[in-house]
């Protein structure tokens, strides 16, 4: 007889053979037959409608992206139209390139300390925050399909042939919606339906139960960082047109298409991780007093030339 394993994060793994696969659509059967229709229909138009929020969410974060990128692009030009017009052009491309160079630092160092605290957060509260961080992971790689960005949601076009890949349902911002609105519906359901099974019933819906609730948000934010980073490799490295399109495109629009929507989704999963402040300590006060890294790297260079071209000069004047 087939069987197949169900792991849930945080639960003990379930081998399901046929017979058990059968009972428990038999009781998913007797809750919908219990449950009344206009239960089932207000059910349907909330999974409909969200889908409409799960899409426009997805446009607005990547709209705020784009807008904060225009914005910074505008301050950028007219500061340095300023300066050029003012004389001090070579300082201020100095100034931004020390800035860039300690944007670059926060970044690594804002990466080192995630994972700090991710660790920090597995020691302290290992039962609630392991489950958390495995369906982070299960939800990356049921996104992306792995670090290849071969396989995963995205690459479930190819079921209906290698004629139908890149299809602009599956290589989208859509993908992240379907996926998203799928998971919250099933959660939704299992809520409606969960008083209404028989009485004596599988284990597995107390497992569906416990863990859908604390696992969902994490396991969504890694299904969306997972198609973002297939969409984004599928469009840098693994290159091809998207299939089906009702007018033709050249090479380097179909890219940009697919890059764009690898940003929004991107976009979308990082604001679905939240945004933690933190205040200054003293000692980072003091640090940024001082002169930043970027700053000591740029003037350093400047004096560099500045020394090498008096040198130059010195041994011209020479007689």
């Amino acid at each position: 007889m087939n069987e197949f394993s169900l792991h849930l994060p945080g639960v003990e793994p379930d081998n399901i053979d046929e017979s058990r696969m059968l009972r428990i659509m038999a009781e998913l059967s007797h809750a919908l037959r219990q449950t009344d229709r206009e239960t089932l229909k207000a059910w349907g138009n909330r999974s409909g409608k969200r889908l409409w929020t799960l899409l426009l969410r997805r446009g607005s974060a990547f709209a705020r992206l784009a807008g904060k990128l225009v914005h910074a692009g505008i301050v950028e030009g007219r500061g340095l139209a300023s300066a050029v017009h003012a004389g001090r052009g070579l300082e201020q491309l100095g100034a931004r390139s020390a800035a860039a160079i300690d944007a670059s630092i926060s970044f690594a160092q804002g990466g080192k300390l995630a994972l700090k605290q991710i660790r920090q957060a597995l020691r302290d509260d290992p039962q609630r925050n392991i489950p958390r961080l495995v369906a982070g992971i299960l939800g990356f790689h049921a996104g992306s399909g792995g670090l290849d960005g071969n396989g995963g949601i995205p690459d479930l076009d190819l079921a209906a042939g290698i004629g139908f890949h890149r299809s602009l349902l599956t290589h989208s911002i859509l993908a992240g919606v379907l996926a998203e609105g799928l998971l919250v519906a099933i959660v939704d359901l299992s809520g409606e339906i969960k008083d209404r099974l028989p009485e004596v019933h599988d284990p597995l819906w107390a497992k569906l139960a416990e863990a859908a609730g604390p696992l969902a948000s994490p396991l969504l934010a890694g299904t969306s960082a997972g198609i973002a980073y297939h969409l984004l490799v599928d469009a840098t490295l693994q290159t091809a047109a998207y299939h089906g399109l009702p007018w033709h495109m050249p090479m380097h629009d179909h890219e940009l298409a697919m890059g764009v929507n690898g940003v929004a989704e991107g976009a979308y999963a990082a604001g679905m991780g939240g945004k933690n402040g933190a205040e200054c300590s003293d000692d980072q006060q003091r640090a940024k007093a001082a002169p930043t890294t970027g700053r000591r790297v740029v003037d350093g260079i400047a004096q560099a030339a500045s020394k090498a071209i008096h040198a130059s000069r010195s041994r011209l004047e020479r007689p």
